[in-house]
């Protein structure tokens, strides 16, 4: 339940992009942009439970290609966006810290935490 209450056309117009937006941080806010009037699309590996997004666009966005899946149908289907909100991230590192960890995990953490922002 929110503190407040939600103006169902505080975003009605608004187009926007949530990426990990198929579970926990992701989804709620997929849900409340969607409450609020945005057409909202939805953005992960895999479709997780069932999204209140308008859209789903199933992508790796750990990788360039991904990030240029979902940019491209974005423009195709709705021309661009307003909103992009950037809830991807996690890490599949051993435990041990930064000292056992190799490049190859760096990157891979680099490449989904950093720079699916950034090429975003």
């Amino acid at each position: 339940m929110l503190p407040y209450a939600v103006d169902p056309r505080e975003m009605v117009g608004k187009r926007a992009l949530v990426t990990g937006g198929t579970q926990g941080i992701g989804a709620a806010i997929v849900q409340r942009l969607s409450s609020a009037g945005a057409t909202v699309v939805a953005t992960a590996r895999g479709p997780g439970p069932k999204t209140a997004a308008a859209l789903f666009i199933p992508a790796d966005l750990s990788t360039a290609a991904g990030i240029n899946t979902v940019a491209s149908e974005v423009k195709e289907r709705l021309g661009g966006i307003d909103i992009l909100v950037n809830s991807v991230g996690g890490s599949s590192a051993p435990s041990g810290g930064f000292a056992v960890l190799a490049d190859e995990a760096w990157q891979r953490a680099l490449d989904l935490n950093l720079l699916a922002a950034v090429r975003l």
